[in-house]
């Protein structure tokens, strides 16, 4: 029999490049799960952090909510029929307004310099009654908006000079416009006799805020909740998102502050809160929830 050879051992020597880990891969890997994991929540419809109540949704919702109540027009129509409760919410039947307090802008003496102190005078006895009328004007039809709304008051002549509509309006230009003719004519022939001012001239601004027909009044029972006292501390937003209002409840939306928000408190009302939201000093009004108090 012929003799076996023992075979030869063969040892492989890897080269420099292909002595290396496969971080590629690595990277690959780590980046799907990353996704994976940032995803997940919303494919499964799970929020991390808590969400608004249904009365601070978005407009989005809202409508969304409007479409769904559509079926359930019968039944509204009976309750209605029905005498209402003592805190069942009363609603607005026609245009009304809310009219700001007056703000002087400016004043002059008799030979047109400006002055540095101004006092209140007394339009209001004459233009509360005339800028209310304004409901009527057929640009305030449906109008959610604010008119802030200047006079020129010349005591010399004793008449108004100039009405017109300030930058801080809402309305579009042309509605605006519209409600300041408006006004002209329910002002056309007032005089500035036995009004008590210290100066010549005066330049005041008024803010007319519109509301239309169904809007929801203060009921009785919110009534009692509805004073405005001091508060001060800081909070932050707890909610995904939190609607800033210019007044509680049903005040026109300011901003929407994100989650994790930090603002400074300055007045409670009931469930709400006071805030300043920006580094300018903004306030609005937050829901206690929002903030977690």
């Amino acid at each position: 029999m012929a003799e076996s050879r023992p075979r030869s051992l063969r040892v492989e020597v890897p080269k420099p490049s292909q002595d290396r880990p496969a971080l590629g891969k690595v990277g690959v890997i780590a980046a799907a799960g990353f996704a994976i994991g940032v995803i997940w929540p919303w494919l499964a419809g799970v929020k991390l952090v808590p969400g608004p109540p249904t009365d601070e949704v978005s407009e989005a919702a809202s409508a969304a909510q409007a479409s769904a109540s559509a079926s359930a027009g019968a039944a509204r129509a009976a309750a209605e029929a029905s005498p209402p409760s003592d805190d069942a919410s009363e609603r607005t039947r026609e245009e009304t307004v809310n009219i700001g307090e007056l703000q002087v802008y400016g004043c002059k003496d008799g030979r047109d310099r400006k002055l540095k102190d101004c006092d209140k005078v007394a339009f209001d006895a004459l233009a509360r009654g005339r800028l209310a009328a304004l409901a009527a004007c057929d640009a305030a039809k449906g109008a959610k908006d604010t008119l802030s709304i200047g006079f020129d008051l010349d005591f010399e002549k004793k008449v108004i000079t100039d009405i017109f509509a300030g930058k801080s309006s809402t309305f579009t230009k042309d509605k605006a416009s519209r409600l300041v003719e408006c006004a002209r004519k329910e002002f056309e022939s007032v005089r500035l006799d036995d009004i008590d001012h210290e100066h010549e001239r005066y330049t005041v601004f008024y803010f007319v805020e519109f509301v239309p027909p169904g809007t929801v009044t203060r009921t009785p029972a919110a009534a009692a909740d509805e004073e405005t006292s001091e508060a001060s501390g800081l909070a932050t937003v707890g909610w995904d998102v939190a609607v800033v209002r210019e007044e509680p409840e049903t005040g026109k939306v300011l901003t929407r502050l994100r989650f994790g928000t930090r603002v400074v408190v300055t007045a409670r009302r009931g469930k709400w809160y006071r805030v300043k939201y920006d580094a300018k000093g903004t306030l609005g009004w937050v829901h206690r929830n929002a903030l977690g108090l």
